[in-house]
């Protein structure tokens, strides 16, 4: 094969793999069932600190049998449905968040939120604080595992 050839050949498989890859996040997001996008976009997550808020970004979705993941707030054995999210700051994740639910009454889902920063934060739903985490002032651990619950109509 000539270099000419070979410089195609090389272009050909870049260009595939790059399409690949960018498609692959977009089959992610497109994942995220309604119930749970439709709570990811009611919420806002800020840095109380510095007066900015995260974006959000789907990781994965899926069923999961509670007691296999951390939540406390499902039959334990029986499979829920479960989302991932990053909520991040110019693409440094800063909180994942993971939704369950609903719960076996249709209407209560359970969110669990873990941080990854330094920074104080506060989650809202509708509009409503339903979390604040204080910001960690001193290298001793500190909590990082919060939960509250979140109910639809």
């Amino acid at each position: 094969m000539n270099l000419k050839a070979a410089g195609i050949v090389l272009a050909v498989l870049f260009v595939g793999a790059f399409i690949g890859f960018m498609a692959s996040g977009l089959i992610v997001q497109l994942m995220a069932p309604a119930d749970h996008k439709a709570i990811v976009d009611s919420m806002t997550v800020k840095d109380t600190a510095a007066n900015f808020q995260l974006t959000p970004r789907l990781v994965s979705a899926g069923k999961v049998e509670a007691g296999k993941g951390l939540s406390v707030m499902f039959t334990k054995g029986k499979q829920y449905q479960q989302t991932v999210w990053i909520w991040e700051r110019f693409g440094d994740a800063e909180l994942v968040m993971c939704i369950w639910g609903p719960d076996d009454t249709g209407k209560v889902y359970g969110v669990e939120v873990a941080r990854l920063s330094w920074d104080p934060f506060a989650v809202e739903v509708n509009g409503v604080v339903k979390l604040t985490i204080e910001a960690v002032t001193s290298t001793a651990p500190a909590v990082g595992y919060y939960q509250f619950e979140v109910t639809v109509p």
